[in-house]
């Protein structure tokens, strides 16, 4: 049996039908005119009344809401507070944590301005920089008390860091080179999406001389490499192993695959399916208006804080061995690892008190 439609009225305006119902009602006792008027003028005109009503009071309601952006933003600060002040010992040691390392990534994109540098390392700063920066969205999308956010963040966040990993410790200028020539596979991919939809989207079409490149491109690399290596997102490591690669391959080659439990769990985030509700359940009920809160309890941060840090040490382990001085090694790792520690603390501390 067919489930019954569930209609709402004053969903978005309040008093929507009434208020078109008194104005015809009004047009019509002013016009003083009969039933057989109605009939004849008004009735075949309905719904182009209706349409224009529905334009004028859309239109008004845009032009007089009550919305302020201002207010929102007080709201929303007092939140992002309330949030920190409630686990403020963690925040402090997780951003502690990330403005350290912004501050190695500031002076190592200094030291080598102007200065000539392999294919590898430069891939190593720009995949450090952007696992720092998705650290910083994780930083601050926990502080709006977005969990799943984090999540979701964190799931580019190490995929990037294993790239990272896995080009710095084989250190091979051809296996770079793969990484770099690579890209091009999405390059395609997006080129031929965007002509499939951009008619529908409404956009202007590509230069054709864009796609030609991208094409020219491709065949290069292929020419190049063989057929198989655009065939899978990970043909660049494809010469790291007998078969194709993968990024389970990738992940154990570095003895990372420890991360993988975590990984998985935020790719329910990611991925349409019913885990993903898990957060809202309580009795095995999802609660609804749970969907729209944000976290604000410690338990809700513990793993995407310490999860987070755990990849950002595990990749500082090799950019401080690269870039310190000598008598300063140990001395920078032990820094970062005591921040790490004070913040694992600071979660046992919260626990017990």
């Amino acid at each position: 049996m067919k489930e019954a439609k569930i209609e709402i009225e004053g969903l978005l305006f309040q008093n929507h039908t009434k208020i078109f119902s008194n104005t015809i009602n009004n047009a019509v006792n002013t016009l003083m005119l009969s039933d057989e008027q109605i009939d004849a003028e008004l009735a075949p005109k309905l719904d182009e009344l209706i349409a224009n009503y529905a334009d004028n009071i859309s239109k008004l309601y845009l032009d007089n809401h009550k919305f302020k952006i201002e207010n929102f933003l007080d709201s929303h600060f007092k939140n992002q507070k309330a949030i920190v002040e409630n686990s403020k010992e963690s925040f402090e040691a997780f951003i502690l944590y990330i403005n350290a390392c912004v501050i190695v990534y500031d002076k190592i994109v200094e030291s080598i301005n102007g200065k000539e540098v392999n294919l590898t390392r430069k891939l190593n700063l720009l995949l450090y920089g952007l696992v720092l920066r998705r650290a910083q969205e994780i930083a601050d999308l926990l502080i709006d008390g977005y969990i799943d956010g984090a999540m979701i963040i964190w799931r580019s966040m190490y995929e990037n860091s294993i790239s990272m990993l896995v080009l710095a410790s084989e250190n091979n200028i051809e296996l770079s080179q793969r990484f770099y020539d690579h890209s091009i596979r999405n390059s395609k991919r997006k080129i031929t999406c965007y002509n499939e939809n951009f008619e529908a989207l409404k956009f202007k079409p590509l230069p054709e001389s864009t796609q030609i490149n991208v094409e020219d491109q491709q065949n290069k690399m292929i020419a190049k490499y063989g057929k198989e290596f655009l065939k899978n997102d990970y043909g660049w490591a494809d010469i790291l192993f007998k078969g194709k690669a993968n990024f389970k391959l990738l992940e154990e080659k570095i003895e990372m695959n420890k991360y993988r439990p975590y990984y998985v769990l935020c790719s329910e985030q990611i991925h349409s399916n019913f885990n993903g509700f898990n957060s809202y359940m309580e009795r095995n009920k999802i609660i609804l208006p749970r969907l729209l809160k944000q976290e604000i309890d410690l338990k809700s941060f513990i793993d995407p804080m310490q999860f987070t840090i755990s990849i950002l040490h595990e990749v500082n382990n090799y950019i401080l061995w690269e870039y310190s001085v000598k008598e300063e090694q140990n001395t920078n790792l032990l820094f970062l690892k005591r921040i790490f520690e004070k913040m694992l603390n600071t979660f046992d501390e919260k626990g017990s008190s």
